[in-house]
């Protein structure tokens, strides 16, 4: 003989499948950060850059930036995009979700 299923046991599991559900989406409403600043970087040409990074530290992007900006060698794995006059960013290098990128001063 088969049983019905009770009222507490199909509550159980509606709250069981909410609580899945719930746990799922959790990663995508993470908090938006944004870049950190920095600082400013000197070239050699006297030229004032402000540089940030994003899910990068800034010990390891400012001397990528550094090498980017004083001889256009992208550092290995990430893709880099030259900006023009017509706005303030310089360039921008990324690989996955890591960033950096620099701004005229």
């Amino acid at each position: 003989m088969h049983r019905r299923p009770t009222r507490r046991t199909c509550l159980a599991a509606a709250t069981l499948a909410l609580t899945c559900g719930l746990l799922a989406l959790a990663p995508l409403s993470a908090a938006i950060v944004p870049p950190a600043d920095c600082g400013i970087l000197k070239v050699s040409s006297g030229k004032r850059y402000t540089i940030k990074a994003d899910q990068l530290r800034c010990a390891t992007a400012k001397p990528h930036a550094s090498r980017y900006l004083s001889t256009h060698r992208r550092p290995t794995g990430y893709t880099c995009r030259d900006y023009g006059r017509e706005t303030k960013l310089k360039f921008r290098c990324s690989r996955g979700v890591k960033v950096f990128f620099a701004i005229r001063r």
